[in-house]
């Protein structure tokens, strides 16, 4: 079952194979008996929770907006959870949480001190379910998430940018870096994610978790630029424009832990 409001997902890739129910999870801090009728009607017994308002510059433009999606919507699933027989909830928390490194990889001792809402709010929602579940039977991850790229990723969103380079050089349209394009990333490919999150659904008593989902490897704007320029032939030179407000500038985690628990 697959709960989506589809203000970001598309039609096109909807799953034969899934039942799709269209909530608002906003509508659930003030009527939570949707998603219990969800539950109960269906018997779910583990939940994977990756809506999320992810925007960078949206959550500094609209705080508000950016906590009633990641954190509040989130409390209200996490109680309705609890109070519903789930037995695991898997949920997509995210490098932002970390800020600045100060040292790279990041991993899950590495202080949090976020520098955007967006970054903030997961962390809220993040602190608050190991909160709620840590004094329940509920097996609870939460996976941190890197940049995430892969087949079907919208370039017309923010944060896809392998997606964004990749159509522009595909339509030999200008490309634009923010910053001086010697910022790095870990770009880690969605089958992987995915494959995280089936290896947690497998494990049995995993308790509750932080679980960093990295390559521990710098990926720099401009390797990627010249990765992709030289498989499509593209010689344009990019734009330059200053960073943006809210974007870190240096980026790598580390899979350790990822690896000793979930084998991953």
């Amino acid at each position: 079952y697959v709960i989506d409001d589809f203000s970001t997902g598309l039609e096109d890739n909807i799953c034969s194979e899934a039942i799709y129910i269209r909530h608002d999870i906003v509508d659930y801090i003030h009527n939570p008996d949707l998603l219990k009728n969800v539950l109960v009607s269906n018997k779910i017994d583990i939940i994977i929770h990756l809506a999320a308002m992810t925007d960078v510059r949206e959550s500094i433009e609209k705080p508000i907006n950016a906590f009633n999606v990641n954190l509040l919507s989130t409390i209200s699933i996490c109680d309705v959870a609890l109070e519903n027989g789930i037995s695991k909830l898997l949920f997509a928390s995210t490098s932002a949480v970390f800020g600045e490194p100060e040292y790279l990889p990041v991993d899950e001792f590495h202080p949090q001190k976020p520098i955007s809402p967006y970054g903030l709010s997961k962390l809220s929602a993040e602190s608050f379910l190991i909160n709620r579940f840590v004094e329940s039977s509920v097996d609870f991850v939460s996976f941190r998430l890197p940049n995430v790229y892969g087949p079907r990723q919208r370039s017309d969103l923010e944060g896809g940018v392998v997606a964004i380079f990749n159509d522009k050089m595909i339509n030999n349209d200008e490309i634009v870096f923010f910053g001086d394009g010697k910022q790095t990333r870990d770009w880690v490919h969605v089958d992987d994610i995915a494959n995280a999150f089936i290896l947690g659904i497998n494990k049995n008593n995993i308790g509750q978790q932080i679980i960093c989902l990295g390559t521990k490897w710098n990926n720099s704007l401009e390797d990627l630029f010249n990765y992709l320029s030289n498989y499509h032939n593209y010689t344009k030179i990019p734009k330059r424009f200053g960073a943006k407000i809210g974007d870190i500038k240096h980026m790598s985690m580390s899979f350790k832990k990822a690896k000793e628990i979930l084998k991953w």
